[in-house]
C-alpha cells in the first residue's frame, strides 16, 4: 500500500508532529510514504498556504533524515506539490534535484482566484458554471502537457464544493487521459474528497474508469493535513479500483516510476 500525498507543518495549514503521519502510516502498513509539501507560492498568497523559500532545504534534509531514520520499517519518499500555471517566483530546483522522489503537478488557482479557498467560494456564483469547468479542465491539460510533473494532483478538485458542470466533460477527461497514458504520467486517487462538501474521491469513478480505458497509471493518496488523516478512505478507494480493473498501483523513486500490486 502507497500513499504520495501528504503534508507537514511548514504549509502553515497542517497539524502535528512528522514521526505521527510516519508512525501512523507503519501502524496501517503503508510500505511506501511520500510527503509532498508546497512549494513555495509568491510571498501575497504564501501565509498559511506553503512553506517559504528559505525553508525548503531544511524540509528535504528533514525528510531525507526521515527516510533514513525509519528505512527498516518503512520506505520514506521526498516529494513536492506545485502549482500550475507557474508563478514567476517558480523555481526549478524543486524538479533537477537528485534525491526528489517525486513531484505533483496541481492546479488551486484560476487567474488569482483560489478555487478550493472556503473564503473564495462565491465566485462559483459569478459565472457560468461550464465555462469554470472548461477553464479548470484547460489548465490541467495545460499542466500535463508541461510534462513536469509525475503525479496530477486531485484531477478534478474543481468539485470541492458540491458545483457540478451541466454538460458532459468526457471528451475533456478523455483526451487528458489520453495525453496523461503517452506522457507516462500518474493520476492520484486522492481520498481527501471525502472529508469535504463534495464527500467523494478525487477523481470520480467516471473519471477513474476513463483512467482505466486509457492505460493511464494510478497512484495514491490521502492529502493528510493531520495524523489522522493518513490513508482515511482507503478501503472503498481500493475497492472502486479494483471495481475499474486496476490490479496495480504506481509508486516513486528519484523521479522513476514503479509499480506494485493493489
Amino acid at each position: 500500500m502507497v500513499n504520495y500525498h501528504n503534508h507537514t507543518t511548514l504549509c502553515g495549514h497542517a497539524i502535528g508532529e512528522i514521526d505521527e503521519y510516519i508512525l501512523k502510516a507503519i501502524e496501517l502498513g503503508v510500505t511506501e510514504f511520500g510527503f509532498s509539501d508546497h512549494a513555495p507560492v509568491p510571498l501575497h498568497l504564501r501565509e498559511g498556504i506553503s512553506m517559504h523559500p528559505e525553508e525548503v532545504d531544511g524540509y528535504m534534509s528533514l525528510i531525507l533524515s526521515k527516510k533514513e531514520e525509519y528505512k527498516n520499517r518503512i520506505d520514506i519518499k521526498l516529494g513536492f506539490e506545485l502549482d500550475f500555471p507557474f508563478f514567476d517566483s517558480f523555481e526549478d530546483r524543486f524538479l533537477t534535484n537528485p534525491h526528489v522522489d517525486f513531484i505533483i503537478g496541481s492546479t488551486h488557482y484560476m487567474d488569482g482566484w483560489g478555487v478550493d479557498n472556503p473564503s473564495e467560494m462565491e465566485r462559483y456564483n459569478e459565472r457560468d458554471i461550464d465555462d469554470i469547468y472548461k477553464d479548470y479542465f484547460s489548465q490541467i491539460e495545460g499542466l500535463v502537457d508541461a510534462r513536469f510533473c509525475d503525479i496530477v494532483g486531485h484531477f478534478d478538485l474543481i468539485k470541492k464544493f458540491g458545483h457540478r458542470s451541466k454538460s458532459d466533460m468526457t471528451h475533456v477527461v478523455r483526451r487528458i487521459a489520453k495525453k496523461m497514458s503517452a506522457y507516462g504520467i500518474a493520476a492520484e486517487v486522492n481520498t481527501s474528497g471525502m472529508r469535504k462538501p463534495v464527500a467523494e474521491f478525487y477523481p470520480s469513478d467516471e473519471i477513474i474508469n476513463i483512467f482505466f480505458q486509457e492505460n493511464v497509471p494510478l497512484t495514491m493518496g490521502s492529502d493528510s493535513h493531520t495524523p489522522e488523516d493518513v490513508c482515511s478512505g482507503y478501503p472503498l478507494a481500493i475497492e472502486k479500483l479494483k471495481r475499474a480493473g486496476y490490479r496495480k498501483i504506481s509508486g516513486f523513486t528519484k523521479r522513476k516510476r514503479h509499480e506494485l500490486l493493489l
